[in-house]
C-alpha cells in the first residue's frame, strides 16, 4: 500500500501544482468572481438562449426544442431546450471534474496540463520533465488567445488531444485494457466538446502515428498484433461515437443544408473555375499563416504581436507623436502587426526552448516514430499556410474528404503545437535515460543552437535581413497618417522583433546552458532532477511572460456576457408588440452581431454555419433590399420617406419583417407591408432548377405568387389555384417548436408560411397528418382543402431522437465499462500484492 501511495503522491503533487499555476494564472476569474471578456462568447449569449429559456419554463413535460428563431429567421439545432431520452448517469462525470476549476478560463489551462502530464507519464518521462512538457503544450500562447476570443469548445478539444496519444502508446505497447480505456476517453473527450475541426486535425496526426506503428509490426512480421490493435482501436472509436451521436447527428444534419454543404446553383463560376461542394476556398483560406511569419514560432513579435500592440515612451513612434505636438499619455496603441492577415488577436508561439529541445530531439531519439511525428508536422504546417502555399493546399481542399468543410485553416498549427513538446520532452528522456552517445548529443546540441539560436541572433541584430516589416495593410496607415507617423512605426515593428529574438536567444542560452552542466556533470543522474526542474521553470517563465500579454488581468469584466446585453429604447419598444411571432432586422451589420437576437426573432444573427439556402437569399436579395433601405434613410426627411423602399423590399416583406432598427437609442420603424405569419397565393410558378428558383425572387410578388422547385410539382398535383378574397389564416398559438394556424376558405388554397422550410418539420392537418414543401427559395407552403381547418407544424427530427437515445445509453454503457475496468485492475493489484506478501512469509 505504501508502494502505492509513493506512486500516486507524486501525481496528486503534479495535479496540485497544476491547480496553483491555472489560480494564479486566472486569479481574477478563480477568485474575484470576474469573466473574460470573450467576444464569441458574448455573441453566442446573443443567439436565442434567452428566448428559448422562457419557453423552456413553460414546457410540457418530455417536449423539447431543438430550433430557435432567434437568428437568420429561423434554424435548426441551436438554442434549444429539454432532451428527448432519459437522462442516465455518464462517463463524462470525469470531464466535469476536470472543469470545475472554471469552465471558461482556467479549466481549459488545467485540462491540457493534466492530459500531457498523463502522455508523459506513459511515455515513461521522470517527473520534472513530465511537469515541463505540460506547461510547454497547454501554456502555449494559441491556447491561450483562443480562451481571449471565447473559442471555449476548440481549447478543450486541443486540450483531450493528448489523451488520445497516450492510449495508442499503451495499445501498441500490449498493455490493452488501460491503452482501450484511455484511448477510448480521449476520443469520446475530443467528440464530446464538440469542435470537428480540431478532432478532424487529431484523426489525421493518429494515422500518421498508426502508419509508424504498422510499418513497424509489419517489418517484424507481427501481423497478428497489428490486427488486434486495430480491431481494438476501431471498436474504441465506434464505442466513442456512439455517446456522441446527438450531437453528431445535430452537426451532420446541418451541414447538409448549411453553408459547408453544396450548393444547388450552378456549380462552376464564369471562369470555369471548380466551386467546392463545401466551404468557399477564398473564404476557409481566409486565415492563412504566412510563411515567412512562422518565425513568431520561435520569436513571438517577429510579425509584431497583435494586430493593436502597446508601444512606451522609448519608442520611436512615441517620440515622433510628442515631437509634432500629439498628446500622449504614457504609452501609445497602434498597428504592430504587419502579417498579411486582416487581423489578428496574437501569434501562434511554441516557446523559444520548446523549439531548441524539438530541434535537439530529432537528433537524438534513435526511434523511427519520430520521423512520422516530424511528416506530420510538415503536412500541418503546409495546410495552415492555406493561401500561401495553394499548389499544395488546392488540391487537399478539393480531394482530401471531409477537409473543405472547414476553414481558419491556420488552425492547423495546433498539431505541431502538440508535437513539438512531445518531441522535445522525448529528447530530453533519451539523454537522462543513458541512450544518447557523446557524438550524437554534440551533433544534435550543435544543430539545435545553430538553427534556433542562430535565427534569434540575426532577427537581433539584422532584422531587415528576412523582413521587410511592411504589410498590404499598410496602404490604409499611410492614407490615414503623415510619413512620419508610418516611418517611425516601421523602425518600432523592426524593434519588436528584435528584442523578442533576444528574449529567445536568452531563452536558448539559458537551456543550453543546462543541458551543457549535464553533459559535463558526474553525478548525471542527480543533476538530471535539477536540470529537468530549471527546464520547467524556463519554459513556464518564457511562455507566462508571452501570454500575459494576450491575457491578464485587464481582460476581466464583472458583468457575465448575459448582462452585457442591455435593452435600448428601440428594443423596449418593439417588446411592447405582444403578437406572437414577427421578425426584426438591425441595419448595423446584421449578419454579424447578436444583439437583435437576443431580444426578438432576427432576420441576422451571428453563426459560422448558417443554412446555405438563407445565406444566398442574403446574397441575392436580403443585401440590395436591406442597402435600398440604408439609401432611403440616409435621404429621408420623414418616415413616409422610406415607405418606398419597404413597400419594395418583398423578401424582407416575406419573412414577416415588421421592426427595423436603425439607431438603437431611437423607436424602431414599423413596416406596414410585411406579409404577416402566412397568407394564400392564387398563381403557382414552376421552375426547373435552383437557378430558374432564385431569379424568379426578382420579379414575382410573393404575396400574389408561390416559385415551386419542379421537385415538389407532385405535391401540386391536381390543384387549381382559385383567388378567394375572404379566405383567412391566422397563427393562434407560437412555440419553438409548434405553431398552430386557425384557417378558413370557401376552396382548397395554397398557402404560404413565413417559415424557414427545413427537413424535420411535420405538419398535421386537423389532426391528420398532411404533406407540405418548400416555396420561394426558403419558405414552407402547402396545400390547405376548403373549410375550417387546424395547421400545426412540429419540428421533430425523428433521427435526432434516436440519436439521442444511443447517445444516452451509449454514455451510460461507458461509465459501467470504465467502473469495471478500475474494479478488475483494483483487484488484479490486491492479488499481486496478497501474493507477495504470502511469499515473504
Amino acid at each position: 500500500m505504501r508502494i502505492l501511495l509513493d506512486k500516486v503522491g507524486k501525481h496528486v503533487v503534479a495535479v496540485l501544482l497544476f491547480l496553483a499555476l491555472v489560480m494564479a494564472y486566472f486569479s481574477p476569474g478563480v477568485f474575484e468572481g470576474k469573466v473574460i471578456s470573450q467576444s464569441d462568447n458574448i455573441k453566442a449569449a446573443g443567439m436565442g438562449g434567452s428566448q428559448v429559456d422562457e419557453y423552456a419554463k413553460t414546457a410540457e413535460e418530455g417536449e423539447f426544442s431543438v430550433w430557435s428563431d432567434a437568428m437568420f429567421s429561423g434554424m435548426p439545432y441551436g438554442p434549444g431546450y429539454g432532451n428527448p431520452a432519459p437522462e442516465l448517469p455518464s462517463y463524462s462525470i470525469i470531464d466535469g471534474w476536470l472543469k470545475k476549476v472554471g469552465y471558461t478560463h482556467a479549466a481549459m489551462v488545467f485540462v491540457g496540463l493534466v492530459c500531457f502530464y498523463l502522455l508523459m507519464c506513459i511515455m515513461g518521462v521522470n517527473w520534472w520533465l513530465a511537469i515541463a512538457g505540460a506547461i510547454a503544450f497547454a501554456f502555449a500562447s494559441y491556447n491561450i488567445i483562443i480562451i481571449v476570443a471565447g473559442h471555449i469548445v476548440k481549447a478543450y478539444v486541443i486540450a483531450y488531444m493528448p489523451v488520445t496519444l497516450a492510449g495508442m502508446i499503451l495499445l501498441f505497447r500490449r498493455r490493452y485494457l488501460w491503452g482501450a480505456v484511455i484511448f477510448l476517453l480521449g476520443v469520446a473527450f475530443s467528440i464530446a466538446n464538440g469542435h470537428v475541426q480540431i478532432t478532424y486535425y487529431l484523426a489525421l496526426l493518429c494515422f500518421f502515428i498508426y502508419l509508424g506503428y504498422a510499418i513497424r509490426l509489419i517489418r517484424e512480421k507481427s501481423i497478428g498484433e497489428l490486427g488486434k490493435v486495430s480491431a481494438i482501436m476501431v471498436g474504441c472509436v465506434i464505442l466513442a461515437v456512439l455517446p456522441n451521436t446527438q450531437h453528431l447527428y445535430s452537426n451532420w444534419d446541418l451541414s447538409q443544408h448549411s453553408t459547408r454543404g453544396p450548393t444547388e446553383l450552378t456549380t462552376t463560376t464564369p471562369a470555369g473555375e471548380k466551386i467546392s461542394t463545401g466551404l468557399d476556398k477564398d473564404y476557409a483560406f481566409h486565415w492563412s499563416y504566412g510563411r515567412m511569419e512562422l518565425l513568431t514560432l520561435l520569436v513571438p513579435n517577429a510579425y509584431g504581436g497583435a494586430s493593436i500592440g502597446t508601444l512606451g515612451s522609448d519608442s520611436e513612434l512615441y517620440k515622433e507623436m510628442k515631437a509634432n505636438g500629439a498628446q500622449v499619455g504614457q504609452e501609445i496603441q497602434t498597428y504592430t502587426y504587419w502579417g498579411d492577415k486582416m487581423s489578428t488577436s496574437g501569434p501562434v508561439y511554441f516557446g523559444a526552448l520548446v523549439c531548441f529541445l524539438f530541434v535537439l530531439g530529432m537528433f537524438v531519439i534513435r526511434n523511427p516514430m519520430k520521423w512520422w511525428l516530424f511528416a506530420a508536422s510538415v503536412f500541418f504546417v503546409f495546410l495552415a499556410l492555406g493561401r500561401y502555399f495553394d499548389l499544395f493546399n488546392d488540391v487537399v481542399f478539393h480531394h482530401l474528404p471531409l477537409y473543405n468543410k472547414f476553414r481558419t485553416v491556420e488552425m492547423a498549427l495546433v498539431i505541431p503545437g502538440l508535437i513539438f513538446p512531445v518531441v522535445a520532452i522525448w529528447g530530453l528522456r533519451e539523454l537522462f535515460a543513458g541512450n544518447v552517445g557523446e557524438s550524437v548529443l554534440k551533433k544534435g546540441f550543435l544543430w539545435a543552437l545553430g538553427l534556433t539560436g542562430g535565427i534569434c541572433l540575426i532577427l537581433w541584430l539584422m532584422p531587415s535581413l528576412l523582413l521587410t516589416f511592411q504589410s498590404p495593410m499598410d496602404v490604409n496607415i499611410q492614407n490615414q497618417f503623415p510619413d512620419w507617423y508610418y516611418t517611425a512605426l516601421l523602425r518600432d515593428r523592426a524593434s519588436l522583433t528584435s528584442a523578442d529574438a533576444l528574449r529567445s536567444l536568452i531563452f536558448i542560452l539559458l537551456g543550453a546552458a543546462l543541458l551543457f552542466w549535464y553533459w559535463k556533470a558526474k553525478d548525471k543522474k542527480k543533476t538530471a532532477v535539477w536540470v529537468s526542474a530549471g527546464i520547467a521553470v524556463l519554459m513556464l517563465a518564457d511562455l507566462w511572460t508571452v501570454d500575459r500579454r494576450y491575457l491578464n488581468d485587464g481582460n476581466y469584466v464583472k458583468e457575465s456576457p448575459q448582462e452585457s446585453y442591455k435593452k435600448r429604447l428601440a428594443d423596449e419598444e418593439i417588446l411592447k408588440d405582444t403578437d406572437q411571432s414577427y421578425r426584426v432586422l438591425g441595419l448595423n451589420n446584421p449578419w454579424e452581431e447578436t444583439t437583435v437576437s437576443y431580444f426578438h426573432h432576427s432576420l441576422g444573427g451571428y453563426h459560422a454555419v448558417k443554412l446555405r439556402r438563407y445565406q444566398e437569399l442574403i446574397e441575392h436579395r436580403l443585401n440590395g433590399e436591406y442597402r435600398n433601405i440604408i439609401g432611403a434613410l440616409q435621404k429621408a426627411q420623414t418616415i413616409r420617406d422610406i415607405l418606398p423602399a419597404l413597400a419594395s423590399s418583398p423578401s424582407l416583406n416575406m419573412l414577416n419583417t415588421r421592426y427595423i432598427i436603425y439607431n438603437p437609442d431611437q423607436a424602431p420603424i414599423r413596416n406596414p407591408f410585411a406579409y404577416g405569419n402566412a397568407w394564400f397565393v392564387d398563381k403557382v410558378n414552376i421552375v426547373a432548377n435552383a437557378d430558374e428558383e432564385i431569379e424568379a425572387l426578382n420579379t414575382i410578388d410573393p404575396q400574389e405568387t408561390a416559385v415551386v422547385d419542379k421537385r415538389f410539382a407532385k405535391d401540386l398535383a391536381g390543384f387549381i389555384p382559385e383567388k378567394d378574397t375572404t379566405a383567412t389564416i391566422v397563427l393562434e398559438k407560437y412555440r419553438p417548436n409548434r405553431l398552430t394556424y386557425k384557417t378558413k376558405a370557401s376552396s382548397e388554397q395554397l398557402a404560404v408560411f413565413s417559415e424557414i422550410y427545413y427537413p424535420g418539420w411535420k405538419v398535421t392537418i386537423d389532426g391528420k397528418e398532411a404533406t407540405h414543401f418548400r416555396a420561394d427559395w426558403i419558405l414552407r407552403a402547402m396545400l390547405i382543402p376548403a373549410g375550417e381547418h387546424t395547421v400545426v407544424f412540429d419540428f421533430y427530427p425523428e433521427n435526432y431522437v434516436i440519436a439521442a437515445n444511443i447517445s444516452s445509453y451509449s454514455s451510460f454503457l461507458i461509465l459501467l465499462l470504465l467502473i469495471v475496468a478500475v474494479g478488475w485492475s483494483g483487484w488484479k493489484y490486491w492479488r499481486q500484492q496478497r501474493s507477495a506478501t504470502t511469499e515473504i512469509k
